[in-house]
């Protein structure tokens, strides 16, 4: 047997020892990283379980999300940057549960308080005798109260008119018995003075004339009795009347309080309310909004770009075209697609420039509502100093194009009213108003004039906002292509 090398043999010894160590180590390491994994994908099901029951994944890219994530920026109405979409979907749900029942509501009670409103808003109108108001929203129940509360006070001029005219032909059923019995009186006088020259026919006369006096005094006490009794029963339809109207002014009270004023403040509410939002700026006159396929757009649609720090300024005074709300630029659809459209700058304006994140709008437009419009008076579109009332057809045809409805009287129902130029009284001397044709013209623009005045006091009257020709021009982005 040759001897052995203890050197190789203690080397193939610690070999074996340091290889047995790693191999138990790397078992080790194996267990430890599967138990591992298995810990870490059992936490991921669960969060992910916690996900979805928040929020489906396809939401997160929906128009809903992006419009709350944008209402982070309404740091007025107390929402701020750090918010999560879903406080701040929480914070609109509680604002309009206070909105509705009050300060510190939920919204169960809100929506119990909202019927109980209608329900009593019904009850009462069925106990004052009016066509009960619709139960769909409180809009329309403090509309019909209002319309229902108009019929009364006609009714009550109409009663208090017959009231009116049946005192006075109390009055003169009064008069016409006084004047008949100082005929009498006279005829009495003069038939006593005949008495004197013939006794017995004076017996016979004296009867006679007093028969008569007695059936005159009759007559009269009947008219007189029936004209108080139609007197009282006009008096008791007027209180009954006016106890209704007190009970329906009531109501409409208790709806306006209950939705905080009918009409919202579209003004601000409207159209300072941004429709979208520029989502890419490629470059080559070319940027992408986040309106597409679904949202009741179409190419030619254009929109005001305005300053995503600033936002969309008021309206302003629709009497001058002082502080117009021109934005940063405008931009013009010609490509829908899904979930963003390509649209072509038309006008940017000097010093500024157009960036992702800008505020897109266009008064008209709006993917949920149709809102209501009076075009009214003559435009000037091409700024030639010259009004006609062809331009407002294309100012209408736009509205329709748009999607909004156009009006031909301002009433409750009406959302905008866009005025034209003001009519111009011409001046001429008082020998020239004698020609037929200058006097013909003078009448036809005070007409003109009053019919102007008549639509801004109805809008005035009725809380609609008014823009001039250019004020709405430029809040659909419009203005440089109307000019050319």
């Amino acid at each position: 047997m040759p001897p052995v090398n203890q050197g190789a043999r203690g080397t193939m010894i610690a070999w074996l020892v340091a290889t047995t160590v790693v191999a138990v180590a790397a078992v080790i390491c194996a267990i430890y990283f599967y138990v591992e994994s298995n810990r870490v994908a059992q936490e991921q099901l669960t969060l992910g379980g916690k996900y979805k029951e928040i929020v489906a994944e396809a939401a997160l890219t929906g128009s809903d999300v992006a419009e709350l994530k944008s209402k982070r920026e309404d740091t007025a109405n107390g929402y701020n940057g750090h918010m999560s979409v879903l406080d701040v979907a929480i914070k609109q749900r509680d604002d309009l549960a206070a909105r509705l029942a009050g300060p510190g509501a939920s919204m169960d009670k809100a929506m119990t308080v909202s019927a109980k409103a209608v329900a009593n808003a019904a009850e009462k109108a069925k106990a004052a005798g009016v066509p009960p108001p619709p139960a769909d929203s409180l809009t329309a129940a403090v509309d019909a109260m209002t319309n229902a509360t108009v019929s009364l006070q006609n009714q009550i001029k109409d009663l208090t008119k017959q009231r009116d005219d049946a005192n006075k032909r109390v009055q003169d059923a009064i008069a016409q018995t006084n004047e008949a019995k100082a005929e009498f009186e006279k005829a009495q006088a003069a038939s006593r003075g005949q008495a004197d020259q013939a006794v017995a026919g004076a017996s016979q006369d004296r009867a006679a004339k007093d028969e008569q006096l007695k059936k005159l005094v009759t007559d009269a006490e009947a008219s007189q009795k029936a004209a108080q009794e139609a007197q009282a029963q006009a008096q008791v339809t007027v209180s009954d009347l006016t106890k209704k109207l007190d009970d329906a002014n009531k109501l409409v009270g208790i709806l306006q309080t209950r939705l905080g004023e009918k009409r919202i403040s579209t003004a601000d509410a409207v159209v300072r309310q941004a429709d979208g939002r520029i989502v890419r700026v490629p470059g080559n006159n070319i940027v992408y909004i986040d309106l597409g396929t679904g949202d009741q757009i179409a190419t030619g649609l254009t929109f005001e770009v305005y300053d995503r720090i600033e936002g969309i300024p008021q309206a302003g005074d629709p009497n001058t075209n002082d502080n117009l709300p021109h934005g940063k630029g405008s931009i013009e659809v010609i490509r829908v697609g899904p979930g963003s459209s390509e649209c072509r700058i038309i006008k940017v304006q000097p010093g500024q420039n157009i960036v992702q994140g800008d505020l897109i709008e266009n008064l008209v437009y709006d993917r949920n509502t149709k809102y209501n419009f009076l075009v009214f008076g003559s435009f000037d579109l091409d700024q030639n100093g010259i009004a006609t009332p062809q331009d407002a057809d294309v100012v209408k045809q736009l509205i329709t194009r748009w999607g909004g409805k156009l009006t031909d009287k301002v009433n409750a129902d009406t959302d905008f009213v866009v005025l034209g130029k003001e009519p111009v009284i011409p001046q001429f001397t008082a020998e020239e108003r004698k020609d037929p044709v200058v006097a013909a013209k003078i009448a036809q623009a005070n007409a003109e004039a009053e019919a102007y005045d008549a639509v801004k006091k109805a809008a005035i009257e009725y809380h609609i906002p008014i823009l001039n020709q250019n004020r709405f021009l430029y809040f659909v982005g419009y203005y440089e292509l109307a000019q050319r």
